[in-house]
């Protein structure tokens, strides 16, 4: 399955994130293979939400990314990529609130839809 947008060198963006609030926080999180790993835009300290990495594809449905490692997020997003790590279990009420239609697993993004290195912001 190929997946498009968001371009992140100014074009027009195909999906807007989702947001999530603090109640999706993996604080509760005890062991490392009940954690999930979102991509998202960039997370500050302080912030009470996250904002969603969604995206486009070929067939028109909106799929949320997710990792189960965050060596697999680095292989599939590269090393600029923010992330937020959530429970497992949350990942089918994410998918339904961001209003994704699929959640795809530990897939590759091509480079041109990866966050260029040394970017700050977004």
């Amino acid at each position: 399955m190929t997946l498009m947008g968001p371009d992140w060198n100014g074009f027009e963006r195909s999906v807007a994130p989702a947001v999530i609030g603090q109640e999706f926080a993996g604080g509760g999180i005890r062991e490392r293979s009940s954690v999930a790993y979102i991509p998202s835009r960039r997370v500050r300290r302080g912030d009470a939400e996250a904002m969603l990495e969604l995206r486009n594809t070929e067939d028109g449905r909106v799929a949320m990314l997710a990792f189960s490692s965050l060596e697999q997020l680095v292989d599939g997003c590269g090393e600029a990529q923010p992330w937020v790590a959530v429970p497992i279990d949350r990942i089918e009420e994410m998918q339904r609130l961001s209003g994704a239609d699929l959640v795809l697993w530990n897939v590759e993004l091509s480079s041109e839809l990866r966050h260029p290195a040394g970017k700050e912001g977004d």
